[in-house]
């Protein structure tokens, strides 16, 4: 299996690019030629404290197999990490007491994770409103979990830093299988309602030719014109091919 893969993102206008809360993973392809890919977008809730570090712990988590079950145990070890990384943050500069009151209230971030298999099949898993949409040139698109714009609410389920708040947490899940040719995009919530709402523009984001100053330059625009929500968008792309040796193997 040989996959060709690549990762956009940009901050909220106005934003610094350290104020960036979304998270993915991996950060760049490091093998050609894997047995297995696994990567994940995740979505750092804004009104809650440190959720960017939230949303990369379960990014790198899901991707390094720390979460490949999600279970209170695994987020609450999770969660023990956040708090491990916040501490060495501010070690050396306390937050101010209105800072610290706020942390009591944890992280919330979504989660959505994919992975690929050699023998042709994939996986996905979700929590919150970053969606994956699977497309099989000129012939249909596929999103999940959210195909729709009108499925997209001011309160999806999140994953929380409390681990008293899990069990009130679905997570979605499927699966399928790919061929050669497939594309498979993974984008937190501005970025997919976008997708779903505008079809326009969907050329735009499926050119192979994109680079970062490209998204760049088209996330300003269709903010400027109110057809995106001024939030972190994150756009990762993955297109599998089946190497002479594993073609036989796809289902």
């Amino acid at each position: 299996m040989h996959i060709r893969y690549s990762a956009f993102w940009l901050p909220k206008q106005g934003s610094r690019e350290e104020e960036y809360e979304d998270a993915f993973s991996p950060p760049c392809l490091t093998e050609d030629s894997p047995a297995e890919f696994l990567c994940a977008v995740a979505d750092g809730a804004t009104e809650t404290s440190f959720s960017g570090l939230w949303a990369q712990l379960l990014v790198d988590a899901y991707v390094g197999k720390g979460l490949r079950r999600l279970d209170a145990t695994s987020v609450s070890q999770l969660a023990d990490q956040w708090h491990a990384a916040i501490a060495e943050k501010t070690r050396a500069k306390p937050l101010p007491w209105y800072a610290e009151e706020k942390l009591k209230s944890g992280a919330y971030s979504s989660l959505l994770g994919l992975q690929i298999r050699a023998n042709g099949r994939w996986s996905a898993v979700s929590i919150g409103d970053s969606c994956l949409f699977y497309i099989r040139p000129r012939r249909w698109l596929y999103g999940f979990p959210y195909a729709q714009a009108e499925q997209f609410n001011n309160h999806p389920a999140l994953l929380s830093t409390h681990a008293d708040d899990f069990g009130s947490v679905k997570a979605t899940l499927k699966r399928g299988t790919w061929a050669d040719g497939d594309l498979f995009l993974l984008m937190t919530d501005a970025l997919a309602h976008f997708f779903i709402a505008h079809p326009a523009f969907r050329k735009r984001l499926t050119d192979p030719e994109l680079d970062q100053a490209g998204f760049a330059r088209l996330i300003e625009a269709v903010r400027a014109e109110k057809l995106c929500r001024n939030d972190d968008v994150t756009l990762v792309r993955i297109c599998p091919s089946a190497g002479a040796a594993d073609r036989g193997g796809l289902a």
